[in-house]
């Protein structure tokens, strides 16, 4: 059906994917959006700075399309330069577009979406610093992708502690490395604080928003409509960790490492959970890990007919939510 194309046919998988999206992104004008007034997203700083101003239901609805191929393409182009999985596979792309489309049902740009588009690159240079010799402007890059994502969406904070534990993962311990990673971590916040002390009376507002944004803890909100696409990702995500146990992370070094960190990505995310209040978020911190090792999972499948019962109860899941978000069930 649809896996064997996406792992191994480019022309197709392309075909596929912008079919998929476009008409995934079609049927968002007919959802019957919450009330979003009182949702407010002034924490995430440039989010706040570039979207809160886009008053037109239509150019959101473009943005957002805009946002999640390109976000999309980023997933699918670290999956392979990275040597993840294999060059010809486009699953981690189908199921980021998927994730994507199923967490956007209030009709606005989320700022977790638009963060990744800045997530992805931290990433790429964490990687691409394997096995280089001299690699200081790849953590300096790596950091202040990564702090500028966080302005975006002020949760993905949690997500530094990432870049180190990707550094113990890649590297031999060198203090510079983690001094430059640091400097890049906090380059934006610097930026932010001297632009504030000129043009504003508090420079220091942000550390208010940072504990305003992480004192709402609370356990994540389940709507019973979500619950087949979350069951059959947490369960694909166990069979997947357990293939890489039983049968190894990778052939390579390279591959295997990329994975750890991943995994480690997939844990950390899981805290943002606790943060946002929507039912709809409770897939989307984890888009980039869950996309990336499930497409690589399924691609790995050797019987296509069960990567194929997968991807359909996946689609099964996302339908789901689409028909309520519709109004029709």
């Amino acid at each position: 059906m649809i896996v064997g194309p996406l792992k191994s046919n480019i022309q197709f998988s392309i075909i596929i994917l912008l079919v998929f999206c476009f008409a995934a992104w079609l049927g968002t004008f007919g959802f019957v959006h919450l009330q979003t007034s009182s949702i407010n997203y002034k924490e995430h700083i440039l989010y706040s700075f570039f979207f809160d101003k886009i008053l037109s239901a239509t150019v959101q609805h473009i943005f957002t399309l805009l946002i999640i191929l390109t976000g999309a393409f980023f997933t699918n182009f670290l999956a392979i330069e990275q040597e993840i999985t294999t060059k010809t596979n486009y699953l981690p792309a189908f199921f980021y577009i998927l994730f994507a489309f199923s967490a956007n049902t209030k009709g606005l740009i989320e700022p977790i979406l638009a963060a990744n588009l800045l997530v992805l690159p931290a990433l790429y240079f964490l990687m691409n610093s394997y096995r280089q010799d001299y690699a200081l402007a790849e953590f300096y890059k790596s950091g202040l992708f990564m702090g500028l994502a966080s302005f975006f969406c002020i949760h993905y904070m949690v997500m530094f502690p990432l870049c180190f534990i990707a550094l113990i993962i890649l590297r031999p311990f060198n203090w510079r490395e983690w001094v430059v990673l640091l400097l890049g971590l906090l380059t934006p916040l610097y930026l932010y604080i001297g632009i504030s002390y000129l043009v504003t009376d508090m420079p220091f507002a942000v550390f208010g928003m940072l504990k305003e944004a992480t004192s709402s803890v609370q356990k994540p909100l389940l709507s019973e409509y979500y619950m087949p696409l979350l069951f059959i990702s947490i369960l694909t995500i166990l069979f997947s960790l357990a293939h890489y146990l039983g049968k190894g992370f990778g052939g390579k070094v390279k591959t295997k490492k990329a994975k750890y960190i991943l995994i480690w990505m997939l844990l950390l995310s899981f805290s943002i959970l606790f943060f946002e209040q929507m039912s709809d978020m409770i897939l989307l911190p984890c888009i980039i890990p869950f996309s990336i090792l499930t497409g690589d999972y399924l691609s790995e499948i050797k019987q296509l007919k069960i990567a194929n019962t997968l991807l359909v109860l996946y689609i099964a899941g996302f339908t789901l939510i689409y028909l309520h978000a519709l109004d029709i069930i």
